[in-house]
Parts: C-alpha cells; sequence; structure tokens
C-alpha cells in the first residue's frame, strides 16, 4: 500500500462523539486520509460535512463497500452491528477497524477473523484506551520491576444511576452490561498479565433498573497460570464507590483513583491530562509512598499503529485474535453467574 490511506468512517452518531472522535484521529495521522464518512441518518452526514469539509458522505454502506478511494473502514456502529458489517467490508476488500466491543460473542469473533485471513485484510480492535495517561503509567512501573511480582488487580467502575444510552441499555444489541465499559478493562487487564487464562467465575446481579435488560452489576474473577487474579467490576448500582485500579506486587502495590484517568468526550483529540497514582514499595520492613503522575495520554498513537502495520508490516496494534480474548472473558463471566462454576476461556 501507499500513503496516504484512504479511509471511511461508518457510524457518526452523536453519543459521546465517537464517530467524530475516529474521524479526526484519521485526520490527524500524516499517513492515513479521511476519505468520507457513512451514516444511516442524514443529519448526521450533514452534520460530519461541516465537521470535516470536502469529504464525501453516504447513507448507505454498500456505497463505501463500492468506493475505490475507501482502503479502511472504521466501524463506529452499535456492538450487534460489528460483525455483519466487518463481514461485508472484508468481502468488499476493506481493511476494518472495530470500536469495542468487538462484537458479542467469540463465535462472531472467529468469524471475523477468520474472513480477514481469507480477505487478506487487517482486522484490529479499537482498544484505544492502552494509551490512557494512567495506564501507561501502570504499565510502566508494572514492567519495570518498581512492585515486583504481580499477583493481584482489582479494577472498579461505574456508580448508582439508571444508564440512559439508548441501545446501550438493550442487551440484544449491546451484549450486556459488562459490554460498557468492560472491554476497557479486560483489554487493560490481559495486555498487564502476560499469562494463559485459567479460568473466570462471573457475579451477575439484575436487581434495580428493571426499565433496561442490562444487568445492574456484572463482575468477574480472572484467574492465570501464572498465579495472578484479576478481579473487574462495573456496576449500575454501586451506592459506595471503590479506587478504579488497586494493584499489589510482591514488593509493592499501587493505588489509583482515577483522578483525570476518565476520558471527556468533548472533541478532543489526545485524551485528559493530568493526575497521580500512588505508589508504594517495600524493601523488609521498611515502606515508601510516592504520588507518581499519569503519563501524558496519546490516543493518536493507537492511529499511527495501523498505518505502520498497513505501509511497514508493523505488528496490528490489536489484533482481532486479542479482541477475542476480551469477549471470550466476557462471555465467559456470563455463562459462570448462571452456571455458578468457573468457566473456561476458549483462545485464552
Amino acid at each position: 500500500m501507499e500513503a496516504p490511506i484512504g479511509c471511511a468512517v461508518i457510524g457518526y452518531g452523536p453519543l459521546h462523539n465517537f464517530g467524530w472522535a475516529h474521524a479526526a484521529w484519521i485526520s490527524a495521522t500524516p499517513e492515513l486520509r479521511l476519505v468520507a464518512v457513512c451514516d444511516l441518518d442524514s443529519a448526521r452526514t450533514e452534520a460530519a460535512c461541516r465537521d470535516f469539509p470536502g469529504i464525501r458522505t453516504y447513507n448507505d454502506v454498500t456505497d463505501v463497500w463500492a468506493d475505490p478511494d475507501v482502503q479502511l473502514v472504521s466501524l463506529v456502529t452499535p456492538h450487534f452491528t460489528h460483525c455483519p458489517l466487518a463481514l461485508e467490508a472484508l468481502a468488499a476488500g476493506k481493511h476494518v477497524v472495530v470500536e469495542k466491543a468487538m462484537c458479542l460473542s467469540v463465535a462472531e469473533a472467529t468469524k471475523m477473523i477468520e474472513a480477514a485471513r481469507e480477505a487478506d485484510r487487517m482486522l484490529a480492535v479499537h482498544h484505544n484506551r492502552r494509551h490512557d495517561g494512567n495506564y501507561r503509567r501502570i504499565k510502566e512501573l508494572v514492567e519495570g520491576g518498581a512492585i515486583g511480582e504481580v499477583f493481584h488487580i482489582e479494577l472498579a467502575a461505574g456508580g448508582y444511576y439508571e444508564p440512559q444510552n439508548g441501545w446501550y441499555r438493550e442487551k440484544s444489541k449491546s451484549g450486556g452490561g459488562f459490554y460498557f465499559w468492560g472491554p476497557h478493562a479486560v483489554d487493560w487487564v490481559l495486555h498487564l498479565v502476560p499469562s494463559a487464562i485459567v479460568g473466570v467465575n462471573g457475579y451477575f446481579h439484575k436487581l434495580v433498573w428493571h426499565e433496561m435488560t442490562n444487568e445492574d452489576q456484572t463482575r468477574a474473577l480472572i484467574r492465570f497460570a501464572n498465579g495472578c487474579v484479576a478481579d473487574v467490576t462495573w456496576s449500575t448500582v454501586a451506592a459506595v464507590g471503590k479506587p478504579l485500579w488497586r494493584i499489589l506486587g510482591t514488593r509493592g502495590g499501587i493505588l489509583d483513583y482515577g483522578v483525570n484517568a476518565n476520558p471527556f468526550y468533548e472533541r478532543q483529540i489526545r485524551g485528559p491530562s493530568g493526575g497521580s497514582l500512588l505508589l508504594v514499595t517495600c524493601e523488609g520492613h521498611a515502606r515508601s509512598e510516592e504520588w507518581v503522575p499519569y503519563r501524558d495520554c496519546d490516543w493518536p498513537t493507537y492511529w499511527q499503529g495501523i498505518a505502520d502495520h498497513l505501509l511497514r508490516g508493523a505488528p496490528v496494534p490489536v489484533s482481532g485474535e486479542f479482541g477475542r480474548r476480551v469477549i471470550g472473558v466476557l462471555e465467559a463471566a456470563e455463562r459462570s453467574s448462571q452456571t455458578g462454576q468457573t468457566e473456561s476461556v476458549p483462545y485464552e
């Protein structure tokens, strides 16, 4: 391929400005070029034209598949559409970036991966929040051995409120309560722990918000072959909160309350700045504490990685295979919540 690579964003809904963000990241990457935006709603494609003058707009994806200038599509549509749209795009010879959650099931993820192989096209999952400032610092500290061998991770987010995000409330379309924030959290954990998954235990609650079909609280305990255990919780019925991150190692720990860690979707490209986490280190009976500033958020790095893969053969920033592992954990957690037993994860 030659630069610039022609790209189209499919889905330009107003929710969190996700469609705008994908278009802006593409436009900010020198070796990528925003060619078109597609949305079923003509009002949204009109908005895209105002935001990015000179682009083409479509209201039917078949027009995108037929556009020879579009070499890559970014799917920013509801979760239940990801698999069918990805299969169509790959069959049309397009490279695909798919927003998280990758899809609704491991079976769908496998179809997408196999279609990409058959078409000899890239399939990448948009887990760009690996480039959050707090997570970048956490990974740096863990990989640098600052707290020794990590054996325990807790991640918790949410609050007490009834979600109002349209199709996100519908389990058949969203995948369930865990598919909102859970893909970020599970991707972070799997990216942080280089070990096979031994099993998953899930605990799901449906107690309060009966106007929606998603669960009110979802929790997964992930056990790894190296002995590490991760506890990931997303809740909309948590009247009392917890730190965002609590990580224990053999020589210390990390506590992060997530101050300035959550993204603000007011049309910013790089992500929020500022914030710090607590690093505790122990040597024998001696203990020290230090507030360590987050690194800078760097969301555009993901898109440069896409260009590097397509133009220079670098690894895919987040492959379909890795995205399938994330979906596997979410799926296993729900099975476990129903069976009351530890469930395995295919493609561990």
